[in-house]
Parts: structure tokens; C-alpha cells; sequence
């Protein structure tokens, strides 16, 4: 575009329409020269815009003066600018002159203007290097926080005296996202009072509102604020006040001489409130991270307020378009692409997520440091790359020690990466800076069962059902607690009253139902709550649940020895929803059964994917066709690749087993014992929840074969153990061969 088309400085300036807008947008996003000059020009008159703010033009430096005047020139020609010489300038409209001074780099940049006004303009953006700077470049290198004691915030919702819609809880979001970017400051709003263990809000949160939930729940102070209109412009007051005194910390006022600039003025103000609170982050430096909110449509903040407030209310799809809306007004909006992706992810829409948060990541230039470092956190989380998931959490952690939700996720990360006490660890950290978030508690209680720690799993999960009986993983994590400990009649009862709590929750149940009676031998009650629980998901329209379900009643009939049934239900589980986890429980089973070309198939797709899980779980399939076959050296490399890629649990159980057949007793009864001493991992092989407790009594029959050849004394404990899971229901066909070696022992001390 020709630097003299009006258009092109309307486009700097944002004042086109929508349409129009994109339309010159596309047109230099492939030149990265003109998308720089762009950003540089909004940076710089960000700051002149706050010098208007303060000074009368009597008061501005001469320099400022001279660089306002070389701007205007190039906006509206050399006679204007020759008039402009004269007394009257003094009474200029500053607002023509903040226009003009806007466009005046770029234009420098493009076209060559008399030398005494490029001198000028020079001699300005001198001055200003530092925020000329890229966004990756911050001016102050980034320091840790963790010597700051931790502050928490809850912000009111703001008054809007305007009169203009627009304005309506779009300035709380910037506020927070401002607060938020020293991290030692951890901000609440109206959407975010589930996090505090508390009912989302219905009217409006005023200030006193805000304070007594603030006081209840611990946080330090509360942030209330308001924006008015006069006749030169707008005023913004914010205060910060601690919450149980009621005294005020501090009031700061800010003014936007249009509707374009309020967001600036907000950032600015925010920043003062930070050095408030104890942030002694340079002025430079706070300026500079906040370049990237001021420079958002306010149209699409409010939009982007509208979401969180559906997140808060779990109106995910009244989120989704919202955060949609955002986008469309302005394209570059990055954090409302992340909320998009989030959205898309609670819908169960996978490919949906992934698809926003990848154009999340291609507006990183447009966030904070924080949230920059959260959406690049949760693009592996939802692409399935843990390691990477795990090292950046701990890299935002490292920048912001408080965030309780980078805590919670690096656990996730953790447990996928089958480090049990860490994960158990960073839960902890994120219950204890939110202890009434009940999805903190319950991954603390799920995470301690899962690493063996079954009593403390059972604590925790009656904690969270005190906090919120409605939540259907407190039931999940309490009956995985009761599994761990024995008390099978508990757990019974536990699921039972999950199935009564939603129709998730009746999925979870019969799923949870049919393991336990997978586990206890009772092969054919699992088969009918399985075909019952799967016919169920379908028609709730949940077919992973459905494939879930079908790929155990797989294992099951497997167990049975009934082959032929057990094919057929792992191709129907395929048909149904095709995962990878889906894929490797189905892999297992054809490769049990002897279809090898079946398993070899599935295997190559899972190995094709670029995560190490599913490259793990195709080594095991490998290693199950090559045991089969009787290749046990092939098997016993296949299990032991696998394992160094991902050290699974259901990966060790493989291992001794193809050391048991190789003869290799010794290294067979570390890996069983490896599997007894983990094997809180059985009760969800994959930690999503879905019960899979069943599989691990066959460890015992297996052990017991290995000290049995060992010779080990008190080998028969292992076996009367498995007798104790199986021997009831008497539907095992190993249960024959369990017993006849008991016999053998008593016969033998007789």
C-alpha cells in the first residue's frame, strides 16, 4: 500500500470497519517490515498519548514539541505545516495532533520528508528506543518472584457511568491480566469464584460484595474501580482496599481523551496499583508488558468478558461464541483464541482446541508474559506432549511461583509422565494457594491414590465431596481410595451413588461397576454392565465412553478365553472412537488372539504419532505379537524400549511376563514387585479417570509362578492372594491351574 493512501494510517490508527480492517491486514502480514512498523508506530503513540494525558502543550519539552509538529506535517502536507508555525498553534486540537504523531513513524520509515521534520521525528523516537523494542525483547530481564510474599485479589465488578454497553466488565479482565503480570499477584474476578470453592455470582459484584468474599476466603485486598464520561473524555478511578481493615491502600485516577485509548489508560493505572502492592518493577519495564493489552479493540475485550462470564456459568458454547466474536472484531485478539481453545476442550471438540490454540500461538506477540507462557503450556497439554508440557509449566513457575493453575496443570503433566511423587507434589502446592477449588482437591486425592498412598486418597476425597458433592471425580477418587484399601463393598457403594449424580456420572459408574467385577472374577456381570454402559453412551451421544467400555468387555472376553467374542469387541471399539489408547488396548488383544497382521497394523499407526506415549504403546503391542509367537528375546526388547519411552505400569506387568517365559525369574519378580509397590497406576492406566483396577490380579498369579520357581519360601501367599480377588465367583479359568499348585504345596508339607 502507498504510504500517501489515507487508508493506510485510518488502518494504523484502527479506524476502519471490520472488513476493511482484515482485508489490509492479510494484505502485509506477509511483509514482516511493514507488520513491525505497525506495531512500532502503536507502541510509540501509546506513550504520547499518556504525555498528553499529563502535560498542557505549554508544558511539553521542546522536543516533543518539534516532534508533533514534524508528525503533522507528514499527515497533512507542508502548507499546513507552515501555518502551524504561527501563534495560533499553541490553541491547536491536540486530539489532530495525536492523530497526526501516530502515523508519523511509519510514514518516516516509508517515504522520504523534508530533512528539519525527519530530524525531528528521529530525534523523538531516540528517545523512545527502548519501547521500540520487540515484544520478545523485554527492556528489564525477567526476574523471580519467589522472594515476594504472595498477594491475592479479588476485583470488584467495575462501575460503568457512560451509558455505553461496550464498557460493561471489559475493563476487570484487563485489569487482572495487568495485575497479574508481576508474579508474586494472584487476581480473582466474578468468573473465577468457582476457584475459591464458591457459587458463580448471578448480580452484580460490587465492592462490598467483593470484600466479604475476600475476607471469607482469605484474600488480601479487593479492587473496585469506575469509568465516567465528561467533556474531555473519560476518567477512570480505581482503589485498592484491604479487605479485613477496610482501609485504602491507594486510589489512582487515569484519563482517556477517546473511547480508542481507555484501555491504555487502564493498563497505566493498573500499574500504578502494582507498585501498590509491593511490585517494584521499573516504570519502563510495567509500560512495555502492558503495550499489549492497551493495544486491544475494546470491542473485543468486552466480547472476551462476555466468555469468561459463560465459562464461569459452564455455558461452554455461549463461550465459544463469544470468544469467536472477539476474534472476528479483532483478528490479532491471541488470549481469546486460548479461551477458545479451552471452550472447544470442555465440549470434548479435540480437534476444535487444538485448531485455536495453535492461532493462539501464532498471536503471542499480542499477550502478557504470563499468559504467553499459559497458552504455550497448554497447547503440549492438549497436543499430548508431556515432556515439553512439564518444562514449560515449570519454566511460568519459576516466573510466577503463585500461579496456582500453572501448579495444578504441571501436576497433570507429571502424572502422564508416570512421576507420581512429583505430580503429588505440585497438586499439593496448587490446593494449598486454593484450598476450597474442589478440582484442586480432587487431583490431590485421585494423584495420592495413584501413588499407593491410598488412606491419604481417602481423606482428601471426603474433604472434596464435603466441599461439593455434585462433582463426579470426588466420587471417582474416593472409590479408587476404597479399591487401594480393600473395602470393594465401599467402592461398590461409592459408584452407585455416582451413577445417581449425572449422566457423566452414570457413564464413570458403570464403568467403575464393571471393573470391580472384572477384578473380583465376575467376567460375565462385567459384560452386561459393559454392553448395557456402552449402548448408553452411544445414545447420549458419548462415544468415547462407548469405545472405553468396549475395549474392556475386549479384555474381558480375552480372560475368558473366548477369542473370537473378544475380536469382535475390539474392532467394534475401533468403530466406535478411535484413540490411541483405544487403539493400544485393541492392539493387545489381537496380538493375544493371534491377529497378527490386525496388531502389526495398529502398532505402525500408534509408532506414526509424535508423542513418546502412543510410540510406547506400539512397542507393547510389538512385544505382545512377539511373545505370542514365542520370540521371547524380541519381546523382552520390544517391552524394555517401550518402558524407556514411557514407564508405564501396564509396560512392567508386560516385561515380567516375558521374563517369567524366558526363564529370567530374578528380573521377572522385580518387575511384579515393581507392579504391587505401584500399583495405585492399575486403578487408571491411563489417569483419565476411566477405572482399570482389573487388570492387576493377574500380577499375583504371575509372582507367585516366579517365586515358585525361585523356590522362595511363602510363595503360595501370592497365589491364595489371587485366590482371594477371583476364587468367589469361580468364572476364572486360571482359577484350575491356582489351585492345583496350592494342593501341591499342602501336599507337599503334609
Amino acid at each position: 500500500m502507498n504510504a500517501n493512501d489515507p487508508k493506510w494510517t485510518s488502518f494504523i490508527l484502527r479506524e476502519l470497519e471490520a472488513e476493511e480492517n482484515e482485508a489490509i491486514r492479510q494484505n502485509i502480514e506477509s511483509n514482516p517490515d511493514a507488520i513491525d512498523r505497525v506495531e512500532q508506530i502503536r507502541e510509540i503513540s501509546a506513550l504520547i498519548q499518556e504525555s498528553l494525558n499529563v502535560h498542557s502543550p505549554q508544558e511539553l519539552a521542546a522536543e516533543e514539541r518539534q516532534a508533533i509538529l514534524a508528525a503533522s506535517h507528514i499527515r497533512s502536507g507542508p502548507r499546513w505545516f507552515q501555518n502551524f508555525q504561527s501563534k495560533a498553534a499553541c490553541d491547536l486540537d491536540l486530539s489532530l495532533v495525536y492523530e497526526a504523531l501516530r502515523a508519523a513513524v511509519v510514514h518516516t520509515q516509508i517515504r522520504r520528508i523534508w530533512p528539519a521534520a525527519a530530524a525531528c521525528v528521529v530525534l523523538f523516537a531516540a528517545g523512545l528506543v527502548v519501547l521500540r523494542m520487540r515484544p520478545d525483547q523485554n527492556p528489564e530481564v525477567a526476574k523471580p518472584v519467589g522472594a515476594q510474599a504472595p498477594v491475592t485479589v479479588m476485583i470488584a465488578d467495575f462501575s460503568n457511568h457512560t451509558g455505553e454497553a461496550v464498557f460493561d466488565n471489559a475493563l476487570v479482565p484487563v485489569v487482572q491480566m495487568a495485575l497479574e503480570e508481576t508474579g508474586f499477584i494472584t487476581a480473582y474476578d466474578r468468573t473465577m469464584v468457582r476457584d475459591l470453592g464458591l457459587t458463580p455470582i448471578a448480580g452484580r459484584l460490587d465492592e462490598p460484595a467483593a470484600r466479604q468474599i475476600a475476607v471469607g476466603q482469605g484474600l488480601g485486598f479487593v479492587i473496585s474501580g469506575s469509568l465516567d464520561y465528561q467533556e474531555t473524555g473519560y476518567r477512570l478511578s480505581i482503589k485498592a482496599t484491604q479487605a479485613v481493615t477496610g482501609d485504602t491502600i491507594r486510589i489512582v485516577e487515569g484519563t482517556a481523551s477517546g473511547k480508542d485509548v481507555v484501555l491504555w489508560a487502564t493498563t497505566k493505572v493498573a500499574a500504578a496499583l502494582r507498585s501498590a502492592l509491593g511490585d517494584d518493577t521499573s516504570k519502563s519495564a510495567q509500560r512495555f508488558a502492558m503495550d499489549t493489552l492497551a493495544t486491544t479493540s475494546l470491542e473485543a475485550v468486552h466480547e472476551y468478558a462476555t466468555a469468561r462470564e459463560a465459562m464461569a456459568h459452564r455455558k461452554f458454547e455461549d463461550a465459544l461464541e463469544s470468544f469467536s466474536k472477539a476474534t472476528h472484531i479483532d483478528s490479532g485478539f491471541g488470549v481469546a483464541y486460548t479461551g477458545m481453545a479451552v471452550a472447544a476442550e470442555a465440549l470434548g471438540l479435540q480437534q476444535e482446541a487444538e485448531k485455536n490454540i495453535k492461532l493462539a500461538l501464532a498471536r503471542l506477540g499480542r499477550m502478557t508474559e504470563r499468559e504467553r507462557y499459559r497458552t504455550q503450556s497448554l497447547y503440549y497439554v492438549l497436543v499430548g506432549n508431556h515432556q515439553k508440557c512439564a518444562e514449560e509449566y515449570n519454566t511460568l513457575l519459576g516466573r510466577f511461583p503463585s500461579d496456582a493453575t500453572a501448579h495444578n496443570n504441571l501436576a497433570l503433566c507429571l502424572t502422564q509422565l508416570r512421576q507420581m511423587p512429583e505430580a503429588l507434589q505440585e497438586a499439593r502446592k496448587a490446593a494449598l494457594i486454593l484450598p476450597k477449588r474442589t478440582i484442586y482437591r480432587t487431583n490431590v486425592a485421585l494423584y495420592a491414590s495413584y501413588a499407593s498412598d491410598f488412606a491419604s486418597g481417602e481423606r482428601e476425597a471426603r474433604a472434596v465431596q464435603v466441599l461439593d458433592p455434585s462433582i463426579h471425580l470426588g466420587y471417582i477418587s474416593l472409590a479408587f481410595a476404597q479399591l487401594g484399601l480393600g473395602e470393594l463393598g465401599q467402592a461398590e457403594e461409592t459408584y452407585q451413588k455416582l451413577e445417581k449424580i449425572s449422566t457423566l456420572g452414570s457413564s464413570y459408574a458403570l464403568a467403575g461397576l464393571a471393573d470391580l467385577a472384572l477384578y473380583e472374577g465376575r467376567f460375565e456381570d462385567a459384560v452386561r454392565i459393559l454392553e448395557g454402559g456402552a449402548a448408553a453412551d452411544l445414545n447420549a451421544k458419548y462415544p468415547v465412553g462407548a469405545a472405553t467400555k468396549l475395549a474392556t468387555m475386549a479384555y474381558t472376553r480375552l480372560l475368558q478365553n473366548r477369542k473370537g467374542q473378544a475380536v469382535a469387541a475390539a474392532e467394534k471399539a475401533l468403530d466406535t472412537y478411535e484413540t490411541p489408547r483405544t487403539r493400544f488396548l485393541a492392539g493387545r488383544v489381537f496380538a493375544a488372539t493371534g491377529q497378527t497382521t490386525r496388531a502389526k497394523a495398529l502398532a505402525g499407526e500408534l509408532v506414526a504419532e509424535f508423542q513418546n506415549e502412543p510410540q510406547a504403546y506400539a512397542r507393547l503391542i510389538e512385544g505382545e505379537v512377539a511373545l505370542a509367537s514365542g520370540d521371547v528375546r524380541a519381546a523382552i526388547r520390544a517391552f524394555s524400549d517401550a518402558n524407556n519411552r514411557l514407564d508405564t505400569w501396564i509396560g512392567r506387568f508386560d516385561l515380567g511376563r516375558a521374563y517369567l517365559e524366558a526363564g529370567a525369574f530374578a528380573e521377572a519378580e522385580s518387575e511384579f514387585e515393581k507392579c504391587i509397590k505401584r500399583r495405585g497406576e492399575a486403578l487408571s492406566l491411563f489417569f483419565d479417570g476411566v477405572p482399570t483396577y482389573g487388570y492387576l490380579p493377574p500380577v499375583y498369579y504371575y509372582q507367585g509362578r516366579v517365586r515358585e520357581a525361585l523356590n522362595i519360601a511363602g510363595f503360595a501367599e501370592s497365589y491364595r492372594t489371587y485366590l482371594s480377588i477371583r476364587g468367589k465367583a469361580d468364572e476364572d479359568p486360571l482359577l484350575a491351574d491356582v489351585r492345583q499348585r496350592i494342593d501341591i504345596v499342602f501336599s507337599v508339607v503334609r
